[in-house]
C-alpha cells in the first residue's frame, strides 16, 4: 500500500500559489464565474508525470507475482473474453514468455493513462517569490500569481507531490482501477530534479465533492478562497488587471512582485517597483 500524504488540512502552510501567464478572457471568467481551470494529467511539462509506465520485472522474476498480474488482468475482462476459447493458451503464453508479459504489461500501461486523463489537477506551491517559477510558469515574469488562503474545502484537498530519485516499481495489481487510493500515488510522485518547486497538487474527478470537474475541466473555487493577485514586476497590462479586479472582486487584494534593490531576488510587495506604476 503506497504512502499518500495528509492533505493541506493538516499543514501549517496558511497560503498556497499558482503562476499563470495573463489572459484577459481567462482572468475575467475566473473571477467573475468563480471557477478554476485544472489542468489535463497529459498536457505537464515533465514526459514522465502522471504517464505511469507499469514494471514487469517483478513479474518476471517471481512466479506468483506473475499469477496476481493475470489474475489481475483478468478482473477487467468481459465474460465474452474471459470464455473465448482461446484465451487459457493466451493466459499460459503470459506465464511462460517473457516477451508476451512485457507487451501486456506495456498495453496496460497505455490503457491505464488513458484512464487517468479523466482527472485533472491544479498545480500549487507554498512560494510566491521563486524566480524560477515566475519565469517557468508566468510567461517571464509577464504573468500572474494567484493567493489562496488554506483555510476553505477545496484548497485543504491539496497534497504534497513526493520527490524521487529512482523511477517507482510500479505493478498493475496494486494500482489498477478501483484503487482510488493507490491512483493518487500515480499521480503525487515527480522526479527530483523538480523539489524545488515543493508542488501541492488538487485532484479532480467527476465524482461528486469539493474537487468535482464541471465542463470537463473546471471545479468550484468557494468564495474567499482566492486571497490576492500578484503581478509579476515584468507586467506591463496591470492597469487592465486592477480594472478587471474592480469590476468583478473589488474587495480583492493585489499585490506585486518586486525587485529587490542590488540581489538576484524578488519579494512580495502591497506597490509596485519603480517600472510598475
Amino acid at each position: 500500500m503506497p504512502l499518500i500524504d495528509p492533505t493541506a488540512a493538516q499543514s501549517p502552510i496558511t497560503h498556497f500559489y499558482h503562476y499563470q501567464s495573463y489572459c484577459k478572457k481567462y482572468f475575467t471568467d475566473m473571477l467573475r464565474d468563480q471557477m478554476l481551470h485544472f489542468s489535463h494529467p497529459h498536457n505537464v511539462n515533465d514526459p514522465w508525470d502522471c504517464k505511469p509506465w507499469f514494471d514487469c520485472r517483478p513479474m518476471l522474476e517471481d512466479p506468483e507475482k506473475r499469477e496476481a498480474a493475470i489474475e489481475f488482468f483478468n478482473r477487467a475482462l468481459p465474460p465474452k473474453t474471459l470464455n473465448d476459447p482461446r484465451r487459457p493458451l493466451y493466459e499460459n503464453r503470459l506465464r511462460t514468455s517473457d516477451e508476451v508479459m512485457k507487451k501486456g504489461m506495456a498495453t496496460f500501461s497505455t490503457i491505464f493513462a488513458k484512464e487517468l486523463s479523466t482527472r485533472r489537477i491544479y498545480c500549487l506551491t507554498p512560494f510566491s517569490d521563486n524566480t524560477l517559477m515566475w519565469s517557468h510558469y508566468a510567461n517571464s515574469h509577464k504573468g500572474i500569481c494567484l493567493e489562496f488562503a488554506n483555510n476553505n474545502h477545496l484548497i485543504r484537498h491539496a497534497r504534497a507531490v513526493r520527490y524521487k530519485n529512482n523511477y517507482p516499481v510500479w505493478t498493475p495489481q496494486s494500482y489498477g482501477p478501483g484503487n482510488d487510493a493507490n491512483v493518487l500515488d500515480l499521480l503525487l510522485t515527480k522526479a527530483m530534479d523538480w523539489c524545488y518547486e515543493r508542488e501541492w497538487r488538487i485532484i479532480a474527478s467527476a465524482v461528486d465533492g469539493p474537487t468535482k470537474l464541471h465542463n470537463h475541466d473546471f471545479v468550484s473555487l468557494p468564495l474567499g478562497a482566492l486571497s490576492a493577485i500578484i503581478i509579476g514586476c515584468e507586467n506591463k497590462e496591470h492597469p487592465e488587471i486592477i480594472e478587471i479586479v474592480k469590476a468583478h472582486q473589488p474587495g480583492l487584494t493585489i499585490k506585486w512582485a518586486v525587485r529587490v534593490p542590488n540581489v538576484y531576488k524578488l519579494t512580495i510587495s502591497d506597490k509596485p517597483d519603480f517600472d510598475g506604476a
